[in-house]
């Protein structure tokens, strides 16, 4: 009687063990919005699905002719009907185009958008469903009978006569982020289904995705900080980090980019976990972009320093620095509110030392500190580059025998200026201090001002010539003789190295009214300096945010009052929160005071290559008229 008992049992279990593929790996996934599938579908996401990928239908869908319980090949949508592209659906390829062709994969998902963890857990899902679900989540939770996590458990004892449960995905935490029981939380889930399912004793990993990062300006990020704890809670866990994937507007799902990387990140922690070779992926292979502009105006910015202790951001779109966040990546990031289209530089401050953004080719050419551009577009901007005829930008270098080297300096030609052999007056444009001859160009836009100015019309074309102020080795303070001393020397440098090689290489007209002379800070000030002791030599002068004091103007120019009239145009333009605003000031009253006329212009703002970009444009349109 034993043994025929024996017999009996031993068919049976030959029968269950024929039924139950052991190449056939099935996954359970469950989670909130960003497992149900967030993003719209696309054309290439239905396309080239392998048979050897499943999916079992959690609910039934009569559009596709889907019943629950049922497998199917895994086209998308692979949670409910009506929802979107998963990090499921990449998990799966991946792993079938890895695997040996013998193996299939198959999935079962089970999500519901803006769950809490709660909704997994059966001592709280009734009281969940009755009391804290919102009304708008009152059909997804009955689609699972009001009880999803019954529902993967059912699924589930159903894939096993089929095949062998080898791995959990679990995206979620956004409806509870920050919360510190979370990892518990998780960790219940995971020993009730180890329990339910008979997993008990074997090894199933646990993939947990992070939301979408701070690198992003996810707004759910900080989560990610309770994330990183559950390994050190439930042992076989494992983090899938959601660096430099890509989202949605809303800063809360990924978009279907960012859904295909995110799955294939499942997958290849799977398959590293079942013994196969991956290449893995170091923080070093992530690709993220140094500045984001969201939809609604806030920027996220983001800095690779994995060993830094603190990074700061730096900008002058902000009143402060302020601290940045390090992901599991070492990207350190920070978001902040939406600021007025413009271009502006800014920097990281990393354990105390300026550094520029990586990824960014736009750089402010500077001296001293390091810093990055951002530009905020705007499409009636000056700066915008538009579809209109463009000039050219020379890098050039002449021999100087003021300071006995060679010296570089840009020259900018209107795009007119290839097709004959017109001569065209001469702008002189001098940076600041710290900075170099490349400022005007990569900050200032003139080039992309000019052209845009030219082709409406509102600017005479003409050839700007951008050399480089530093010729003292340092700066003194502008309230000082020691400057006017190294004003004297610029104005030298230009007179008598500078213009000879332009108009030696260049088509220019010559003579006071065809020449202008301008710049910003330093460079305003040279500027003036220059123009005051050649009236023969130009006939228009723009100041942009400089001066000269009192004491310079009596001692080097006594007799200004009977020459200066042989200028054509005088200009000064200052922010009326700048620094030398009222140095400035002081500048214009000792024109008032002897009677002399001038133009003006007072804008908001401080010491800004902004407000420089609004004077210059302002006094182009003034020049050679």
């Amino acid at each position: 009687m034993k043994r025929l008992l024996f017999s009996v049992i031993a068919v049976l279990s030959a029968v269950v063990m024929q039924a139950q593929d052991p190449d056939f790996h099935i996954y359970l996934c469950f989670g909130q919005s960003n497992m149900e599938g967030n993003a719209r579908i696309e054309e290439q996401d239905l396309e080239g699905v392998s048979e050897r990928f499943k999916m079992m239908a959690t609910v039934d869908d009569q559009e596709r002719g889907r019943v629950k319980g049922q497998w199917y090949t895994a086209v998308p949508p692979l949670c409910r009907p009506n929802t979107g592209l998963t990090p499921a659906d990449y998990f799966g390829r991946t792993l079938v185009e890895a695997l040996p062709e013998n193996v299939k994969v198959g999935v079962i998902n089970v999500a519901i958008g803006g769950c809490h963890i709660e909704t997994f857990l059966p001592d709280s899902i009734e009281n969940y469903v009755a009391k804290r679900a919102p009304h708008w989540m009152k059909g997804m939770l009955a689609a699972y009978d009001n009880d999803p996590y019954a529902r993967l458990v059912e699924m589930a004892k159903l894939a096993q006569k089929d095949g062998v449960i080898k791995g959990i995905l679990i995206h979620q935490g956004e409806s509870n982020t920050g919360d510190p029981r979370w990892p518990s939380q998780l960790k219940k889930v995971y020993d009730n289904l180890m329990t339910d399912l008979g997993l008990q004793g074997q090894v199933v990993p646990l993939l947990v995705g992070e939301v979408v990062n701070s690198d992003r300006g996810g707004v759910c990020a900080a989560h990610n900080d309770v994330i990183a704890r559950v390994p050190s809670v439930i042992p076989q866990a494992h983090v899938i980090s959601s660096s430099g994937c890509t989202n949605a507007f809303d800063l809360l799902h990924f978009d279907a980019a960012g859904y295909r990387e995110l799955g294939k990140r499942y997958a290849n922690k799977m398959l590293q976990l079942l013994g196969y070779p991956v290449a893995q992926q170091s923080w070093r292979d992530v690709v993220f972009e140094p500045h984001i502009i969201h939809p609604d105006g806030r920027i996220t910015f983001n800095h690779e320093a994995p060993n830094a202790e603190r990074v700061e951001l730096s900008g002058q779109f902000m009143e402060r620095n302020i601290p940045m966040v390090r992901n599991s990546r070492g990207i350190w990031s920070a978001t902040v509110k939406p600021a007025k289209a413009d271009i502006y530089p800014y920097n990281f401050v990393v354990d105390g030392v300026s550094a520029q953004a990586q990824n960014n080719m736009e750089i402010f050419p500077n001296e001293n500190f390091k810093a990055s551009l951002l530009e905020i577009p705007d499409p009636e901007a000056l700066y915008t580059v538009n579809d209109v005829p463009h000039g050219k930008v020379q890098y050039c270098t002449y021999k100087s025998d003021v300071m006995g080297e060679y010296r570089p300096v840009l020259v900018y030609t209107p795009a007119e200026y290839e097709k004959g052999n017109k001569k065209y007056p001469v702008f002189y444009l001098v940076s600041g201090t710290t900075d170099t001859e490349e400022t005007w160009f990569k900050v200032g836009k003139v080039n992309v001002i000019l052209d845009n100015l030219i082709a409406q019309g509102k600017a005479v074309p003409m050839i700007v010539v951008m050399p480089y102020g530093n010729v003292f080795g340092s700066t003194p303070s502008p309230t000082t003789l020691a400057a006017a001393k190294m004003y004297q020397k610029f104005e030298q440098e230009l007179t008598e190295c500078v213009m000879p090689f332009v108009e030696k290489n260049f088509r220019t007209k010559t003579g006071a009214a065809n020449r202008a002379i301008g710049g910003f800070s330093r460079g305003g000030g040279q500027s003036l300096f220059t123009a005051y002791s050649n009236f023969d030599k130009f006939g228009y002068l723009a100041s942009y945010s400089a001066y000269l004091t009192p004491e310079v103007m009596d001692i080097y120019f006594p007799d200004l009052k009977a020459q200066i009239p042989q200028l054509k145009l005088m200009w000064f333009g200052v922010g009326t929160s700048d620094f030398l605003y009222q140095n400035v000031l002081d500048h214009q009253n000792y024109f008032d005071e002897k009677g002399i006329s001038y133009e003006k212009m007072f804008t908001e703002g401080g010491h800004t290559w902004m407000n420089a970009r609004t004077y210059l444009a302002e006094t182009l349109q003034k020049f050679f008229k």
